[in-house]
């Protein structure tokens, strides 16, 4: 597993796909506060889980976006850039959809 985590981390940990995590990112902290109704729990379809989904999707991406490596595993693993970029993708094209 920590061969797994680590060789997927350093995949990821190219300078174009940190600019588009980072541009994913901000891209949906916009629309957040763009719209906040649409991503609140009791206004839209989304549940509680979806957004706190979105927000960890959010700070992934900035945290990989702006150059931060983190050393240990366990940070690696928790903020994972492949899978906040799946629910960033995702949840921007909930927002336009």
């Amino acid at each position: 597993m920590r061969t797994l985590i680590q060789t997927l981390y350093r995949l990821m940990d190219k300078g174009p796909l940190r600019a588009l995590s980072l541009i994913l990112a901000l891209w949906l902290a916009g629309c957040v506060i763009w719209q906040p109704t649409r991503f609140a729990a009791r206004t839209s379809d989304l549940a509680i889980w979806h957004g706190m989904l979105l927000i960890w999707a959010v700070c992934t991406g900035v945290i990989h976006g702006t150059g931060f490596r983190p050393q240990r595993l366990r940070w690696q693993a928790l903020f994972s850039p492949l899978p906040a970029m799946l629910v960033l993708i995702v949840g921007i094209f909930w927002f336009y959809h």
